[in-house]
């Protein structure tokens, strides 16, 4: 047969597809722009649901069958949709994974069916993962391999198709691998960066202050990112790679601005590295090969290879941008939990913060709002201890570069003694004298602070 008569040999309707899930079953799904939300949606349609089990995060949408008391989600990062239905009462239980692990924890959970979405098939018969190549990719290949596993693929037409890299599959599967498909048409997740607030702005242009021409770039998630982008391109700033596990909007306003050249990473030069996307139309419009702007500059790949710290460390002058909540006089950041209180993940800060710790002229930047107001009450978010059950997020040995709206400070090299004094500046000025009589009562040495002489 060719591709198109296979293709609709595997098409099923939306109750096809539910005769095809059993009634205990273990399901893993993509999860964000790559979730397959029109299959996840339907699901709750289901009558005869036992016991199901399902592995996914960053929920796309509050599906109706998540909120199942039979069924049972594993989320490996909380994002709004998660949180919210974990403090409904719904059973949606946090999975710590460094997202680097996700395709290993998809694999342990021995899921069953595996589900994603795909692009619409070319005249060779491939789909693209698109903007979703981060956890899905490998664990569908094997779904797809595998004859005691089911590969669902969720075919949308509005899903853009990316190119990869060839050695790792480039970022597509053949249509007579994928067990079934249900078409759906609807847009791509919309994630358009909130209104910034001062506070970030003044980060931003922290940061932008430690970054130079040449450096290959990581953004985190967050309005700073697109910030920073904002002010790179109008400066004179420029020549910059792109190797990071998320793409936003900031990606693409240095791409259209001319600031993205990848011509001095050192590795995988000319081509922007990811492994998901998650932004705007305009964006994905842009990513698009069948639009030809792309034309293989930015490539999606992997998580588990774009995220892993020694590929992360070929890259020279490797700049990784990522926030925190809350840090101690000892380093310790703070930046997927608020107390006890999971928050979102722990997603690749770690990763990316190991990686540009390691690269040649590499740096890592973790951006901390100096303080938070709760209830009308300000609270400081540079702390003498944290407080008890904090979780922790990147150790005190790996911190290098932190920024607040009041500036920043590199603390590779300064022991513990010397963490405090450089931190202070960097707090509220409600908080610092405060932090300074604690400062010195931490510090077992005669602690004099630059102030003082």
């Amino acid at each position: 047969m060719n591709p198109k008569e296979i293709y609709l040999s595997k098409k099923k309707t939306l109750d096809e597809f539910l005769n095809l899930i059993q009634s205990k079953d273990r399901i893993c799904a993509s999860i964000a722009g790559g979730q397959p939300r029109t299959l996840l949606n339907h699901l709750s349609n289901k009558k005869d649901i036992g016991e199901i089990h399902l592995f996914t995060g960053l929920s796309a949408f509050p599906y109706p069958v998540f909120a199942n008391p039979k069924v049972y989600v594993t989320s490996g990062y909380y994002g709004p949709v998660d949180r919210m239905l974990n403090e409904m009462g719904a059973n949606m239980a946090y999975m710590p994974l460094a997202f680097t692990d996700f395709e290993l924890y998809a694999e342990s959970f021995k899921p069953r069916v595996v589900m994603t979405t795909l692009s619409a098939m070319d005249e060779q018969g491939y789909l693209s993962f698109g903007i979703n190549a981060e956890a899905s990719y490998i664990p569908f290949l094997k779904a797809a391999r595998d004859p005691h596993q089911l590969a669902i693929a969720e075919v949308n037409p509005q899903m853009p198709v990316v190119k990869g890299l060839a050695e790792l599959g480039d970022n597509k599967i053949h249509i007579r691998e994928i067990d079934a498909i249900i078409e759906s048409d609807q847009s791509v997740l919309d994630a358009t960066a909130h209104e910034a607030s001062d506070v970030e702005k003044k980060i931003a242009t922290q940061v932008v202050q430690l970054i130079q021409s040449g450096d290959t770039l990581q953004f985190g998630i967050g309005a700073i990112p697109n910030l920073v982008a904002e002010q790179i391109s109008k400066s004179d700033l420029g020549h910059f790679g792109i190797h990071s596990e998320m793409i936003s909007d900031g990606f693409l306003i240095l791409m259209e601005s001319g600031k993205i050249t990848n011509t001095q990473k050192g590795f995988h030069e000319g081509k922007s590295v990811f492994s998901f996307a998650l932004g705007s139309q305009k964006l994905y419009d842009w990513l698009d090969e069948r639009n030809g702007k792309n034309q293989g500059r930015a490539v999606a790949a992997p998580v588990s290879y774009v995220n892993e710290p020694y590929l992360i460390a070929k890259n020279k002058n490797m700049v990784s941008i990522n926030s925190g909540f809350m840090i101690d006089m000892s380093g310790q950041i703070c930046s997927e939990a608020i107390g006890e209180r999971q928050y979102s993940g722990v997603g690749g800060q770690l990763n990316f913060v190991q990686g540009a710790f390691h690269s040649p002229g590499g740096r890592s930047i973790l951006c901390i709002k100096s303080s938070v107001i709760i209830d009308g009450k300000r609270y400081s978010n540079i702390v003498e201890s944290l407080p008890p059950g904090s979780i922790i997020s990147t150790p005190r040995h790996y911190v290098q570069y932190i920024v607040t709206e009041y500036g920043s400070v590199n603390l590779y090299g300064l022991s513990d003694e010397d963490r405090p004094e450089a931190l202070i500046p960097l707090a509220h000025p409600d908080f610092r004298d405060p932090l300074l009589e604690q400062a010195k009562s931490r510090n077992k040495k005669n602690y004099k602070s630059r102030s003082n002489g």
